[in-house]
């Protein structure tokens, strides 16, 4: 039987799994070489997502340990934390894992939907109407304080 410096993956299954992305840590304590380059790829738009969504200054997202992608000179281990960590406490900002997201943290999927385009655009609508009337209403009261002459003077 051969010796081998670093362990070998002797395919039984991993239980360290990057969230998400449903990689599993090999036997070996390695990604594969392709989920490694797929997840440094694909994690940078995801973690961007959330860093640019967080309205924090440079110094607070340093703080909490906010990145916008991972670090490649990490080793797999290291990685599948910090990804877990983003994921588990920032999942809901990553627009590909979201519902998967809400479906591990409630339990279920939410009962509400999201609403609909026509919906968003007939709600904005209403909320732009009752802002045109408080401005004509405005308006009104400024007429009314001040009669305009029809001509300015200098």
């Amino acid at each position: 039987m051969n010796n081998y410096s670093h362990p070998r993956n002797d395919g039984t299954p991993s239980r360290r799994k990057f969230k998400g992305f449903n990689f599993y840590i090999q036997g070996n304590e390695k990604l594969s070489k392709k989920n490694r380059k797929r997840l440094l790829l694909e994690s940078e738009n995801h973690l961007g997502e959330v860093y640019h969504s967080i309205n924090l200054s440079t110094e607070q997202k340093i703080k909490l340990g906010l990145t916008h992608e991972l670090d490649s000179n990490l080793n797999d281990i290291e990685l599948l934390d910090h990804w877990n960590h983003m994921y588990d406490n920032y999942g809901y900002l990553m627009s590909a894992f979201r519902k998967n997201w809400e479906k591990e943290k409630i339990g279920k999927t939410p009962p509400l939907k999201e609403p609909s385009i026509v919906q968003s655009i007939i709600s904005r609508i209403e909320s732009l109407e009752v802002q045109l009337e408080s401005i004509q209403k405005r308006l009104n009261e400024i007429e009314t304080i001040t009669p305009s002459s029809g001509s300015i003077g200098f």
